[in-house]
């Protein structure tokens, strides 16, 4: 048995728990895909992948239009967050 550990200093794990103003709470983990972009996994119950932009795929899970728009609305943030911290300008 073979394992190899790969880490990515570029994009750390993140976990975000929040309300996007319809009334419902997320919990997201977000952690970087093998082959690119990010996976973010909502609620334990759904997988989507992130390149950025806007750029959200479905994966696998609870598909739906409103964890769509969480989905975006977070990564939008965690993505200025990335930014910011590759600046040193946030801890």
């Amino acid at each position: 048995m073979s394992v190899t550990i790969n880490i990515d200093d570029e994009w750390q794990n993140s976990v975000y728990t929040f309300e996007n103003g319809d009334g419902t709470r997320y919990h997201v983990h977000v952690m970087p895909a093998q082959y690119g972009g990010l996976y973010v996994i909502v609620n334990e119950r759904s997988l989507w992948r992130w390149h950025g932009e806007g750029d959200v795929k479905f994966l696998c899970g609870n598909d739906n239009e409103y964890t769509r728009k969480a989905v975006i609305q977070i990564m939008t943030h965690h993505d200025s967050r990335m930014a910011l911290l590759a600046m040193e300008a946030v801890e």
